[in-house]
């Protein structure tokens, strides 16, 4: 071998070394080391508290490097259904051995089955339906989280969360956050699985009594501190007793949206400082369908992802 091409031959060898020992050292983007990497220095939290509105306590948590978390629950056809709503079914429409891919048909499906969101025009003609809906639903938000489990324990499900409740929340942890997604923990959704299964006795199928937020709770929320959505870990934020549906009705009359059958995984989020992303299809209706008086869909199933500390 000639000595140019050794040294360049040994050249190649120690970079390729190089770069596997750099590549065995870097972090993984959503870990705890590169989280403690990507925390604010406090002036500049205090800073983006200061411009935003967001309290400081959430600036300490970025998305891009935080514990990612599942929200919701699984969509399959054993699914719970509110009573009312079209059944979940599908079929293979072809697959890799008879056409190289593999596909599937949903013959039936509500848009508010599942883990969704619901749009303001789910309760009021004429309002915003989802692809109208502005990308700020759909950035990474605040999130609150209320765990109402104790109190249930104590009370039973039927009760209103009110507006002295919110206050009571925000002298312990802090004022809820502008474009916040304010939701609910009652624990009902670990039952999510029987589907539509009832079983005597409380606190023990998916169609148990749950608390929901009143309609002057949500009002005050939308009007004083400028949240974009109310949510629930069941079937919606509204109070099993409420039959006239407060929560949802002032929600979407103030122009914001509802998350529905959020699941278990929001006993792994915090009260206070996490954040929430959601993620999934902007069904749209054609100019045609408009004009033939079907102004949009009312919602659709989303994905919905937490982004929490470390620990």
């Amino acid at each position: 071998m000639r000595r140019g091409a050794w040294i360049l031959a040994a050249a190649v060898t120690a970079a390729v070394a190089t770069a596997a020992v750099a590549a065995e050292r870097l972090l993984p983007q959503q870990s705890p080391a590169a989280a403690r990497l990507s925390v604010l220095p406090p002036g500049r939290a205090a800073a983006l508290a200061r411009r935003t509105g967001i309290p400081a306590a959430y600036w300490k948590v970025d998305p891009r490097t935080a514990r990612p978390v599942r929200l919701g629950q699984p969509l399959t056809t054993g699914a719970p259904l509110f009573p009312g709503d079209p059944p979940f079914h599908w079929r293979v429409w072809t697959t890799v051995p008879k056409s190289g891919y593999l596909l599937e048909q949903i013959t039936s499906l509500g848009t508010h089955t599942g883990t969704h969101i619901s749009a303001p025009c789910h309760f009021h003609v004429g309002a915003r339906c989802l692809v109208h809906l502005s990308e700020r639903f759909f950035t990474p938000r605040p999130l609150v989280v209320l765990d109402l489990r104790s109190q249930i324990r104590r009370r039973g499900g039927n009760f209103f969360v009110g507006v002295g409740d919110l206050r009571r929340f925000e002298s312990v942890h802090g004022r809820i956050p502008p474009g916040s997604y304010v939701v609910l923990y009652t624990g009902l959704s670990r039952f999510y699985h029987l589907g539509n299964r009832r079983r005597p006795g409380p606190d023990n199928d998916y169609f148990d009594d749950v608390p929901g937020f009143s309609g002057a709770a949500v009002d005050w929320l939308f009007q004083h501190r400028g949240i974009l959505g109310v949510g629930a870990d069941t079937f919606g934020p509204d109070a099993t007793f409420d039959q006239n549906f407060e929560a949802t009705t002032e929600a979407t009359a103030q122009g914001g949206i509802t998350l529905e059958n959020m699941g278990p995984g929001l006993a792994r989020m915090r009260a206070y400082g996490d954040w929430i992303e959601l993620n999934g299809p902007r069904f749209a209706t054609t100019a045609a369908q408009r004009r033939s008086g079907r102004p949009g869909f009312s919602g659709a199933q989303m994905g919905m992802t937490g982004f929490t500390t470390w620990r």
